[in-house]
């Protein structure tokens, strides 16, 4: 049985030997959380729990589950959860779990690891962030590539920060995704891609998919719609190459943006009944989420504002009941910019500003945005 030994009079915590010397308010929240292990709490709970007659702000919780998820970093038995939307909890790994005689059955491994790819096939990011939580019960190992990327559809910023088993190279694609999505394509975010690109740091697959799909899209996102043009014929060619089925919405969806930032309504027009036949053969989720909300930009594009903030909502909404967070967070920059190229739209500018304040605020993005650029600017340098 895993056990924490607290001393109070130090503000210093013991696992297997190991103390770790933390302040006075990290050691009242860690006791908290470890007393009611496997229990989810709000910040304002928290608040309430471990700064009573105080009047801190919300943001103050996340900082110090940032610095305690730091300091407790190499306690591999201890995991502070962010739950999407919510709060935060803590939970404990039993060893004897890793006893479980799953573990070395190959035909369940071979099992589950099916079920991941096909949830990430059918953009459903809730059932892969459900299957992951009940690896210790089920008996299973969570393959790299399924462990970054449900972390990455949650938009767990913190958690590639800290994870310094993975080498650089193992995390720098994710990194760099989460690092444009989640505040709007700059100039530096695109310096940046262009620098991964030349890297050779990559795998294969994922300098292909940089180069054919995500580079296009921050393009636009950037204000560069014709650099994405240029680079359609090559996304093309390399998809007919090489039978890439998987990449024929996600870049109909990417071309159909590109038209609406353009203002070429019939070409995007095109698109959006192309995806219409697409989306009611294969329903995805993430592909169905991104699509409503294209098409109310593109209702907003002709000014049918109410029916084009419907769609827009209905996209956001499908992608929150998905699980995917980063999309979610992705979806609304895109808003916000196409917001200022239709207009002024001031009440449709204050909500969806509002939405993206609360994303931010429940996923540390301003906070913890600083480290992930000099991450990222660190592993580009030496190359």
């Amino acid at each position: 049985m895993i056990r924490l030994q607290f001393d109070a009079d130090g503000y210093s915590v013991i696992c297997n030997a190991d103390r770790v010397m933390l302040l006075a308010k990290e050691f009242a929240l860690l006791r908290f959380l470890y007393d009611n292990r496997n229990q989810v709490f709000t910040r304002e709970q928290l608040l309430d729990r471990v700064w009573p007659l105080e009047y801190p702000v919300e943001r103050t919780v996340d900082d110090h589950i940032y610095r305690l998820r730091k300091k407790l970093k190499s306690w591999d038995v201890l995991r502070i959860h962010t739950v999407r939307g919510y709060g935060y909890s803590l939970t404990l790994t039993d060893v004897r779990s890793q006893n479980h005689p799953s573990l070395h059955d190959q035909e369940v491994q071979d099992a589950v690891h099916g079920l991941f790819r096909k949830y990430q096939l059918l953009g459903q990011g809730n059932s892969i962030v459900a299957l992951a939580a009940q690896q210790e019960q089920m008996g299973f190992e969570l393959s790299v590539f399924y462990q970054m990327y449900t972390r990455f559809v949650q938009a767990d910023v913190s958690w590639f920060l800290e994870r310094e088993d993975f080498t650089r190279a193992d995390r720098l694609y994710w990194m760099l995704l989460l690092y444009m999505c989640t505040a709007g394509v700059t100039d530096e975010g695109l310096a940046l891609c262009e620098c991964a690109l030349s890297s050779r740091l990559l795998s294969s697959d994922q300098e292909r998919e940089l180069r054919i799909l995500n580079i296009l899209e921050a393009y636009v996102e950037n204000g560069k719609p014709e650099r994405a043009q240029e680079g359609l014929p090559l996304t093309l060619r390399v998809m007919e190459r090489d039978d890439l089925d998987k990449f024929v919405m996600p870049v109909a969806l990417m071309e159909m943006y590109m038209h609406l930032a353009s203002n070429h309504m019939e070409k995007a027009a095109k698109l959006s009944d192309r995806l219409e036949g697409m989306l009611s053969e294969a329903p995805y989720l993430r592909e169905l989420g991104r699509y409503r909300m294209m098409r109310g930009l593109m209702l907003l594009r002709t000014g049918d504002v109410g029916n084009a903030e419907r769609l827009m909502d209905e996209g956001l909404d499908t992608l929150d009941m998905a699980k995917q967070e980063l999309l979610k967070i992705k979806a609304i920059c895109q808003i916000r910019s196409f917001l200022k190229l239709c207009g002024s739209y001031p009440m449709l500018e204050e909500k969806y500003a509002a939405q993206y304040d609360r994303l931010d605020r429940d996923n540390s993005l301003t906070l913890l945005r600083p480290a992930l650029r000099r991450w990222l600017e660190q592993t580009l340098s030496v190359v």
